[in-house]
């Protein structure tokens, strides 16, 4: 999987996320007093341990000063005057919801489109879908954030695949098992969906190949 950012752990998801919050709430980020006392950590030195580990894994940057975090962006909301040069970069459909029975890519689906470079995406049939809830936190897939995603209808076991579900796109890790094959979630809270004959219909729409996390964003 090409990884747009490197993968974090449970604690340090954790508090990107409430950096990011926080950021957003007001204006500015927390102290690292403010992220032990809402992780219930005792001292500053493990704060600072799990932040050194995201500016290593490129999640944030950190400078001097009580207040100098800085959450990395891997994209922007581009837009270019009409008499402006188009950009090196690619649009990429960013989808809502996905109805069962309609093209995946159709003009319908899409919420808009946001500009990425060709770099970092090499593949054809690109998307992104905002993820809802906190069952891949382990994968360092956090609740709002888009995964990028190659419309491909099968995957290897192993893999991290947006299936549809019914009516509902979901993403997991795909694992075969001794029956068979089912949608594993990163987080011990969720339990795993069995694919088997009797189960709901189930629907393989691409491979997750990155996360982009873009706060400013709905």
């Amino acid at each position: 999987m090409t990884k747009l950012h490197a993968p974090v752990t449970r604690r340090q998801a954790s508090i990107l996320s409430f950096v990011e919050r926080y950021t957003t709430a007001h204006g500015y980020p927390p102290t690292l007093r403010e992220i032990a006392g809402h992780h219930g950590i005792k001292g500053i030195s493990a704060v600072k341990k799990h932040l050194d580990a995201l500016a290593r894994k490129g999640r944030l940057t950190r400078k001097a000063g009580a207040r100098a975090l800085q959450i990395a962006r891997t994209a922007t909301r581009t837009a270019v005057p009409p008499s402006a040069p188009q950009p090196e970069g690619l649009s990429v459909p960013i989808l809502g919801r996905v109805a069962a029975g309609r093209p995946l890519l159709a003009e319908e689906h899409a919420l808009g489109t946001l500009v990425l470079d060709r770099s970092v995406v090499r593949w054809s049939k690109p998307f992104l879908l905002k993820v809802r809830g906190d069952s891949m936190v382990g994968a360092g897939i956090l609740d709002g954030d888009y995964v990028l995603v190659k419309a491909q209808p099968k995957a290897e076991s192993g893999d991290i695949v947006v299936a549809l579900l019914e009516d509902e796109a979901t993403v997991k890790r795909l694992e075969r098992t001794a029956g068979g094959y089912h949608l594993r979630p990163e987080n011990a809270a969720y339990r795993p969906i069995p694919l088997t004959k009797d189960g709901p219909p189930v629907r393989i729409l691409g491979k997750v190949m990155g996360v982009v996390r873009l706060p400013h964003l709905p």
